[in-house]
Formats: structure tokens, C-alpha cells, sequence
């Protein structure tokens, strides 16, 4: 028998001791070893979140996070198992691990996730424990400048050395732009967050990391709480947006106006929501994420796929350039009633 099967088996076997010792659980079906394991048990669905290196404060706020949403009655949020020695935290094969239960419930196919995103956002604002390891609140213009900086300091190393491949000149041809577009961002948050002053709807939120149509999808809608952030909520209308242009460069325009009216059917946005929100779009992250993980992370499989994806952000730039210009009137946003400024140069 090969090593690494014979490796997935003990472990396999490590996990099932784990969860019939310390959860009374049996594996029915569906454990494969990977990031994170789903299996059915009876009438519900687990996830293993292994947790190794987590701060304890972090895991105490997810635990915290999913309780309130579960409380606020969101059926589909993972709950977290204790085990039979009172905590949340289990081991096997070396590892520490947590477990997340789901019932089984059908996501319909024909739903409005505007609308409920918009009621996940709401229901999570009432939340009255603090986050802090979790939370994004006020950080963006932090991580985006040492993001910029890092990639710059890359840039310059390949100019200096001359690119290796095409992937490398594709880089240094295209970064001093996405750069540009980068700081500007920047520019419109600092300038939001001194003109404007938040509201109560402008109160934190649990979020996603990266919200599209893919993140409530799948035969089961799971909710997992290690999925999460605590953000402003515009976090997630902004990446869905933003995934919503690229999913479709040509079609795009009803779709992000029917999610906008969506949403507002049950939570307004403010000024500063608009002009947050604005400002993620304006940040290319969709391109420093690509380039990152190219430059910072490589993995050989992924290679051609992100090379792709590179060169079609490029192509796409003029294109998402002009929907920028073109957003609050796209979005049927009233932006001079509102008095949302313009990026003069879009």
C-alpha cells in the first residue's frame, strides 16, 4: 500500500476514535482528509476546523459569533459541539480540532441574496460581546498600504533583476497602474472616514472574507463561523459586486441593481456605507491577490490557472475602469443628492 495512503488511513482512523470518544459520534459517511473534513452523522452534517496556532481569543469570539446567530434564529449557521470534557477542543493525530454541526436544510435554489444577506447583516448587529482578534473594523486603509508596500518592494526587486518569464514582465508592466488605482483608494477612505460621520446601521457585522454567489451555494448552505469576519457590511456588498462584474463583464448591470434593491428592502445604506463601499471597489484587490499569490505563494498546480487570471484582470482593466465611472449610476445610487464625491480622473 502506498505511504501516503497508508498515512490518510491512519489518520482517518485517528479522527473516527476522536469523535466516537469524545462526541459519542460515529462517521457514517463522507470524512476525507483535507483542510477540513464534512461528514453526515445521523441527521446532520459536521465540519472539522482544526485550529492549531488559533489565538483563544479568536476561537472564543467564533464560538460567540455563531451563538448569537443561532439565538437570532439563522438555521444555518454551524454550532460548535462540546465534547465530553467540557470544551470545545478536541485532538487527533497530534492535531487540535473543532467541531461545527449542521441540520440538514435545503438552500432553495430561487432566493434573494440581497435581501438575505441584508437580514444576516442585521441579525448579526445586535451581537453585544466584543470582537477584536476577528475584527476588520477600521483596519482596511492598514492592511491595503502594507499590502501596496510589500508588492512594491517585489516590483522593484524585478525591475532591478530584470523578469525571468511573462508572468514576471506581465508584472512589472502592469503593477505601476494597479498601484495608482490602489492609492487612490486609499485616498477616498482616509477622505470617508474624516468627512463623514457613521450612523447605527454603520455598526459592525459578521462578513465574509470574500462574499459572492458561491458562498451560500452548494446542495447544503452552511455558515461555517471560521469563514467569518467582523466588518462593516458593505465588506461583502462590495465583493460581491466586485465578482458579480468579472462573472459577467457585459451583463452585469441588473444584476448589481436587483442585489442594491435587495438589500436596501431591508437595510438602507448611508452616505458613509456608498462611500465605503466605493472605496473596496476602487481597490484592486482582485489583482494583488493574483500577483501574491503567484509571487509570494507559489504552488506549481496552480501556476497556469492564476497566470489566466492575471492576464484576463488585465485585459479587463479598461473595462472595470469605465464600470467604475459608471457605478452610482449603474447602482441607481443618487450620488450628487447624496453628495458622494467622484474620482475625478474615472
Amino acid at each position: 500500500m502506498p505511504r501516503n495512503l497508508v498515512f490518510r488511513r491512519r489518520i482517518y482512523m485517528q479522527l473516527q476514535e476522536a469523535l466516537l470518544k469524545n462526541y459519542s459520534i460515529n462517521v457514517e459517511s463522507g470524512l476525507v482528509p483535507g483542510k477540513n473534513q464534512v461528514f453526515q452523522s445521523g441527521n446532520s452534517l459536521f465540519t472539522i476546523e482544526y485550529v492549531d496556532g488559533a489565538k483563544p481569543e479568536e476561537l472564543l469570539e467564533r464560538q460567540q459569533m455563531s451563538a448569537h446567530l443561532l439565538q437570532q434564529g439563522d438555521r444555518y449557521v454551524s454550532r460548535f459541539v462540546m465534547a465530553a470534557n467540557q470544551t470545545y477542543i478536541s485532538e487527533a493525530d497530534g492535531k487540535a480540532f473543532i467541531l461545527l454541526e449542521n441540520n440538514f436544510l435545503a438552500e432553495p435554489r430561487t432566493y434573494k441574496l440581497g435581501r438575505k444577506l441584508a437580514k444576516f447583516h442585521h441579525r448579526a448587529r445586535s451581537l453585544l460581546h466584543p470582537i477584536k482578534e476577528c475584527s476588520r473594523i477600521g483596519k482596511w486603509n492598514e492592511f491595503w498600504e502594507n499590502r501596496i508596500d510589500q508588492l512594491e518592494k517585489v516590483w522593484q526587486e524585478k525591475v532591478q533583476s530584470h523578469p525571468g518569464n511573462e508572468f514576471e514582465e506581465l508584472f512589472v508592466d502592469t503593477f505601476p497602474y494597479f498601484l495608482a488605482l490602489g492609492e487612490n483608494a486609499i485616498q477616498y477612505l482616509v477622505d470617508t472616514e474624516i468627512d463623514d460621520d457613521p450612523s447605527a446601521q454603520d455598526a459592525g457585522t459578521v462578513c465574509y472574507d470574500r462574499f459572492s454567489n458561491l458562498t451560500w451555494s452548494g446542495s447544503y448552505c452552511i455558515k461555517n463561523p471560521f469563514d467569518w469576519v467582523f466588518d462593516h457590511g458593505c465588506r461583502d456588498i462590495s465583493e460581491w459586486i466586485r465578482q458579480h462584474f468579472f462573472d459577467n463583464p457585459h451583463t452585469f448591470q441588473p444584476g448589481i441593481r436587483n442585489f442594491l434593491q435587495e438589500y436596501q428592502s431591508v437595510q438602507p445604506l448611508s452616505r458613509f456605507s456608498f462611500r465605503l463601499l466605493y472605496a473596496r471597489l476602487l481597490f484592486p484587490i482582485h489583482y494583488y491577490e493574483t500577483v501574491e499569490e503567484l509571487l509570494l505563494n507559489p504552488i506549481e498546480s496552480r501556476r497556469k490557472l492564476l497566470e489566466e487570471k492575471l492576464q484576463a484582470v488585465v485585459d479587463q482593466s479598461g473595462d472595470y475602469e469605465e464600470f467604475l465611472g459608471r457605478f452610482f449610476d449603474t447602482a441607481e445610487v443618487p450620488a450628487k443628492k447624496l453628495q458622494i464625491p467622484a474620482i475625478e480622473w474615472l
